[in-house]
């Protein structure tokens, strides 16, 4: 096997200490570190000839300051990551096909605040028109596609799922998570229709649109769509996951894009920055990408037109992540440390995209500021014990356990930790207690990084063990017209399984009554005005409460 190369790519000496005479806020010591050998450090653990890595690229002020490749683009081909291979992009597509509907903006041929209606009339009408821009912000409401797909019995990377059928199923939901604008709920579904919005009004297909008004013309020669996985693409990295007993291909297997599905490299996406620094497909394209959206209550969020606008160390960042199947990435321009861009593209599921990223911006700028430490203090720990119990999540119905084994509250697995003021932290996030004076209700009032709130409620003080019979009263066959399918839903010993296909059978996990735990959504019941079951519901993250109607 061919040893790695330790040094693919890097510029000359002397080009760093040009790009570090650039103008900036902080003073970004490029000059006085040796920007490969941190690279080096910080992708280490991908540096070898036996497994995957990443591809990274740092560009400031337009200059490229290091494009360098880790580990192997295909294992069994001895092939390497070099700075000219191609990868994934997951959602960081999404700020690409965000530039596409701005450009047919600026061609005067459709609005932001148009009805969807108008150019998608498959889709229902809700309670309040969904526009292009509740679309583009993840605030219209929509179902995210994928779990629809695996609530058929055919999770992403069983079958080959097309835009055709997957735009059918998105505009058969007769119900959205919640009145659109309320709220920001992450969703690829608006992105797929967004494909569609663009081929309508443009007359061209997607790829096609993208590659003459955006790909070319900013000289993006390695950046592509993946409408068609099957295609031979010189170049392109395998995909892959960590198994017990090694590697495996974890490759997209659908033909979904928009949402991503964006073939690229490192070096086109500085270019792609510099560009978007540089505003060179116009102002109003550039600047209306970067527009964070307000929710209906005048909240304003993190996410503009398929771009996160944020804070880092107090430095704005304007970046998205990805991940698909076996990709990981991040690209991230830092405007007030001298336009810094960063690109990571990986080729392992679960890579660190967003941490390497960040821990170069680290090292490139070392006096930013550091987050103050949390003002934390001893627990009262007799008045934790009325706390402890299952909690359930009010949006999408997820339960978790308050716990103080071992003297510490535990949100689940994470600690959380006093504050002075009588919030908590868990994690990096800031909770609240609340309490009535009665005892009977309990809420954990977790507050987001744009400012909302996720409400868990108190349900019961320990899992509920139902017996067999208990459960045979769930037994019975549920239907939803929304996705075509009908589920199987039985007793096997003193288990509830339920099956939306031959072949595929989820076992249940009871929390409190009613409500079980399923492999990767929360399920549960509702009765009728004589106790007898009638429903069965499906919640996630992305979709917060999906129908099922038992049939007699």
């Amino acid at each position: 096997m061919r040893p790695l190369p330790l040094s693919l790519r890097a510029v000359a000496p002397a080009l760093l200490a040009a790009a570090a005479q650039i103008a900036a806020p902080r003073p970004l010591a490029a000059q006085d570190i040796d920007l490969v050998t941190t690279a080096d450090r910080i992708f280490g653990a991908w540096n070898n000839t036996h497994g995957p890595g990443c591809a990274v690229g740092v560009a400031r002020g337009g200059t490229t300051l290091l494009e360098r490749g880790y580990g192997m683009a295909d294992i069994a081909g001895e092939r390497p990551i070099t700075p000219a291979t191609i990868l994934e992009s997951g959602s960081v597509a999404k700020q690409f096909t965000a530039t596409a509907v701005m450009l047919l903006v600026k061609d005067g041929k459709l609005g932001l605040d148009d009805d969807a209606r108008k150019y998608l009339p498959e889709l229902p009408v809700y309670d309040r028109p969904i526009t292009v821009r509740h679309l583009l912000t993840h605030t219209s409401g929509l179902r995210e596609w994928s779990n629809l797909m695996a609530w058929q019995g055919w999770p992403r990377g069983t079958r080959v799922h097309t835009q055709p059928f997957v735009y059918s199923v998105i505009t058969a939901q007769k119900a959205l998570n919640y009145p659109v604008g309320a709220h920001y709920s992450y969703t690829n579904s608006g992105f797929l229709l967004l494909r569609t919005l663009v081929e309508r009004v443009s007359g061209q297909s997607f790829a096609d649109f993208s590659r003459d008004r955006i790909f070319t013309p900013l000289g993006l020669t390695h950046t592509r769509w993946r409408d068609d996985f099957t295609r031979i693409v010189p170049g392109l990295a395998q995909a892959y996951r960590r198994a017990s007993d090694g590697w495996r291909i974890d490759m997209p297997t659908d033909n979904i894009i928009a949402a991503g599905g964006l073939l690229t490299t490192v070096g086109d996406w500085l270019r792609w920055n510099d560009a978007l620094t540089k505003k060179t497909l116009g102002a109003a394209v550039v600047d209306s990408l970067t527009r964070q959206m307000r929710l209906n209550s005048g909240l304003e969020i993190a996410y503009a037109l398929g771009l996160t606008v944020g804070r880092y160390r107090g430095t704005l960042e304007i970046a998205h992540s990805g991940s698909t199947a076996g990709y990981s990435t991040y690209l991230a321009r830092y405007p007030q440390l001298g336009d810094l861009s960063i690109a990571v593209l990986c080729n392992v599921a679960g890579a660190g995209a967003t941490q390497y990223t960040r821990q170069l911006v680290d090292a490139l700028n070392p006096t930013l500021p550091r987050a103050a430490a949390a003002d934390t203090v001893v627990a009262d720990q007799a008045a934790l014990l009325p706390w402890r119990g299952l909690y359930e999540d009010t949006r999408w119905h997820a339960v978790t356990t308050l716990d103080t084994a071992g003297g510490r509250l535990r949100q689940g697995n994470t600690p959380l930790r006093a504050l002075r003021d009588g919030t908590w932290l868990m994690g990096n996030l800031r909770v609240r207690l609340a309490m009535d004076r009665d005892g009977r209700t309990r809420t954990i009032r977790t507050v987001t990084s744009d400012g909302d709130s996720v409400i868990y409620v108190w349900r019961a003080q320990s899992a509920w063990k139902p017996t067999p019979t208990e459960l045979a009263a769930y037994a019975g066959r549920y239907r939803s017209d929304e996705i075509g399918n009908t589920f199987v839903v039985t007793v096997e010993g003193s288990v509830l399984t339920v099956s939306p296909r031959v072949g595929v059978v989820d076992s249940l996990v009871p929390t409190f009554r009613d409500a079980f735990d399923g492999s990767d959504n929360a399920v549960w019941f509702t009765r009728d005005a004589k106790g007898r079951v009638n429903a069965m519901h499906f919640g996630a993250s992305r979709v917060w409460d999906f129908v099922s109607t038992r049939l007699p």
